[in-house]
This record gives C-alpha cells, structure tokens and sequence, in this order.
C-alpha cells in the first residue's frame, strides 16, 4: 500500500534520483527547487558548480541505467560521449601513464557536462505521472510536533511574490546540498543538531571549456594528470563532452589556485607533471569564460549519531559532501538512492535507521578522500596526530600500487574496476595482489642492485 505524499528539497543529482525512488512508495512526489529549471541542457544559478566537470562513475551509470532504462538513448542523443574506462580514460599518475589496452572493457559509462546529465535525469522524471515539480520556491522551515518527535511538512515562499504556504507530507527529502539548512530548521523546532567533522585540503578549480581541434587525433576521451601528495599540489583533467567540445579542468591544492586569465591558465597547465595536458589546449580554441571553483571541502553532517523525528531524513551532499577531485559525488548520490529504496521497502519507516544505513554507505567514500587529502600538510580538519604504523603501511603500499598500475594491464584493469565501485577495495589487498605488487617493486630494486655490482666490479 502506498502512503500520501512525500516532498523532496532540491532538485540536484541526489534528489532528482530520491524523486524516482519515492514515485514506487507514495500516491505523490513534489520536488521543492529554487531555480526556474531550463527546458534544455543549461547551466542554472542554484548550481554554480555545475560548469566544473563532473564524472559518472561506472556503478552509478548502471544504477542510472536501472532506474532509467533509456537513459542512455537519451544522452546519446544529446551528444554525450560513451567511454570505455579501461581503454578510453589517459591517467597520469607517478610519472607514468596508464597502459594502452585495446580489449573491450564493460567498466562503461558517459562522459558529458552536469547540465546535460540533469537536463537527461528531469526528462525522464517528467514522464511519470505522480511526480510534481514546484519551482521557483524556497524552503524556509519545517512544520513538526517535538513531542511527537515528527516531522508533519514544511513551509515554502515564493521567491517572485515572497507568499508563503504550507506543505504536509507523510516524509521530508533533505537533497539540497552542501548549503543545506536543515541542521538551523531542526535547531528551530526544538530537535537535536548533527555534528560535523570538517576536513579541508583548500583545492580551488578553474575551468574552461574549449572547441576540439579538427586535426585532433587522441585516442582518449578522458586524460587526468593527477597530483600527488604532499609536494605536487597540481593537477589537470580535460574531457571530451557533448557539442563537439572539451572541458578543461586545473585544480591546486593548499590554496595554490589556478588562475583565471588566459595567459595565467595556460601557464598553470604548462607546470603540470606532464606536458600532454598543456600541448592539447595551447593551440585550442576557448568557448567559455575561465570559471573558478573552490567549494571542496568535505563535510560530514553525523545525522547517524542524533535521535531523528520520524517524517525526515537528508542525504547527498546535505549529509556528506566530498572534495569533488574524486569524482565520486555523484555516484554516491546514486548509491544514496538505492539505500533510499531498501530502506522504503521495510515495514516502519524509523528515520535514524535510515542515515545510519546511509552512514554506512557513504564511510568508505569519506575514507578514500579524506584520506588522500590529508596527505597534504596544508589539509585543515581531523588527520592523525602521530603515526600509525598500519596506515602508514597501506600509504607505502598505495604508492607502490599506483606505480605498478602504470607498468601492469591485469592490474590496471582491477584498479579500473574497484575505482568505479564495481569491485570492492579490498580486491586490491588480495594476497595475490600484494605479491602481484611488491613483486613489481622488488625485482626493479634487484635490477638496480646487479647493475651497481656490476659497476663496481
């Protein structure tokens, strides 16, 4: 049986992807945005964000794919590229490139701008029936009972008139992102606040889109020369997307910010650990305006750990929100979606159930970034105070990883698959694999060691 009426706050990834979860779960969906949202793939004012480039990992295509079947004739349509990740992504990493590899891989998905994906995403949504957009409104609070520990609605205003209305609903979807005010509108109804843990790497972005040269002949689709901690704080990542164009991506760490003029921009790229970036667009054209990007810090809001009113819960980035480097923001609200679903598919809705699933689902997310981030001495936030032996093993092991990824295609194509969530991390610690890798690192140091005493005899 189906309940009432369930309200999702923000139309972003996270909760347009809620919006079609709770279609299957409630006789009507609304979702509350802010922005007149564009009828075509186009940039908007609530997203300023959404000129920088954003990656669509394998595993959230596929859920993607799960709750959209043709969303792929849709993207395709509209220009967007299908890469083959094991074959198609150009990855700079430790002074190597990845291998060439020339077998057909299913570690697929599409690359494209944000506004395109969106703009895919809310076509589909139109077509069903019990999903309701409200625009131009803005949520200013939430209407609840302390004593009954629930949440009943939530007031909205108008943003032309500044008229405000109450909604009910039998639940509340907090997926209005990093600036997300529920922690103030729970404080105002009397309810308990989450906590926050706060990590910092001040990674500022610039990016600019360009015209693919026509003698353009790369057989990538996507190149990322990436930093590497602690001393190289800068990297470079360039994508082909829809409209015949690149978007071109320079981002720095510990506020060593990319600049936003022409000269300076292309200066930048020309300091990068490897020179292909920069030979790429010097002599390409420029479609866009360089913009900048420096919203990157991860911040978790601990909704696991306080007592929730029944009626509410929050996820995406109004939860966790990751320093975007990664490129795991968005399949992590896809994920975010799909605990959603088994969390409606139980028979009472206890809503502290729910984020303490979505903590669970988010944990090796926050580790991944957390973790390389803080390997800049420049990272604010909650790092280690002293050393531990353990992590920095899996430091020294990571590095040596990377390294033998560049030389090994079996291994390369494992880290492909576990860096877009379709294998578990823990493939990589396979005693198989450790061998595999401190192998790669052994016998170069015997080669050395032969040549030394060759040298010397």
């Amino acid at each position: 049986m189906k309940r009432e009426h369930a309200i999702v706050i923000g139309a972003s990834i996270a909760g347009l992807l809620s919006a079609r979860v709770l279609s299957d779960h409630f006789a009507s969906v609304t979702i509350i945005e802010r922005d007149k949202l564009p009828l075509y793939p186009e940039k908007r004012r609530g997203v300023p964000q959404s000129v920088q480039p954003h990656v669509l990992l394998t595993r959230g295509y596929r859920i993607l794919e799960e709750f959209f079947p043709s969303i792929g004739v849709e993207l395709s349509t509209k220009g967007a590229q299908k890469i083959d990740w094991v074959r198609e992504f150009h990855y700079f990493a430790r002074g190597n490139w990845s291998p060439k590899l020339d077998t057909v891989s299913d570690v697929v998905s599409f690359t494209c701008s944000r506004p395109l994906l969106e703009w895919a995403v809310r076509t589909q949504l139109r077509e069903i029936a019990n999903i309701k957009f409200v625009e131009e409104h803005r949520v200013i609070g939430l209407i609840g009972d302390l004593e009954n520990m629930q949440v009943t609605g939530l007031k909205i205003q108008d943003i032309a008139s500044g008229n405000i209305q109450e909604l009910s609903a039998d639940l509340v979807v907090d997926a209005s992102g990093r600036a997300s005010n529920a922690p103030q509108w729970l404080k105002e109804l009397g309810f308990a606040i989450p906590t926050e843990t706060v990590i910092n790497p001040f990674l500022g972005y610039a990016t600019r889109r360009y015209k693919q040269p026509t003698h353009f002949t790369g057989d990538w689709k996507v190149m990322l020369i990436a930093q590497q901690a602690p001393h190289n704080k800068r990297l470079g990542y360039l994508a082909k997307i829809e409209n015949g164009e690149w978007i071109a991506t320079l981002g720095g760490y510990g506020h060593d910010y990319p600049p936003l003029n022409d000269a300076g921009f292309l200066e930048f790229a020309h300091t990068l650990a490897s020179p292909e970036f920069y030979e790429a667009i010097k002599n390409a054209e420029p479609t866009s305006p360089i913009y900048a990007h420096r919203a990157t810090t991860n911040r978790w809001r601990h909704y696991e750990k306080i007592e929730m009113p029944t009626g509410f819960i929050a996820l995406g980035d109004a939860v966790c929100a990751l320093c975007p480097v990664y490129g795991q923001g968005m399949t992590v609200s896809a994920l975010s979606a799909m605990v959603l679903r088994d969390w409606l598919q139980t028979n009472k809705l206890v809503t502290s159930r729910f984020q303490q699933r979505l903590a669970k689902s988010n944990q090796l997310h926050w580790m991944l970034a957390t973790q390389q981030d803080s390997q800049f001495p420049t990272t604010t936030g909650a790092k280690p105070s002293k050393s531990n032996f353990i992590l920095d093993f899996i430091g020294w092991y990571n590095r040596k990883l990377i390294a033998n990824v560049s030389v090994d295609q079996s291994l390369y194509s494992l880290f492909t698959e576990v860096s877009h969530l379709l294998k578990s991390p823990l493939a990589l610690y396979h005693p198989k694999i450790i061998l595999q890798v401190l192998g790669g690192f052994i016998l170069p140091q015997r080669q050395r060691e032969h040549r030394d005493k060759r040298i010397h005899s």
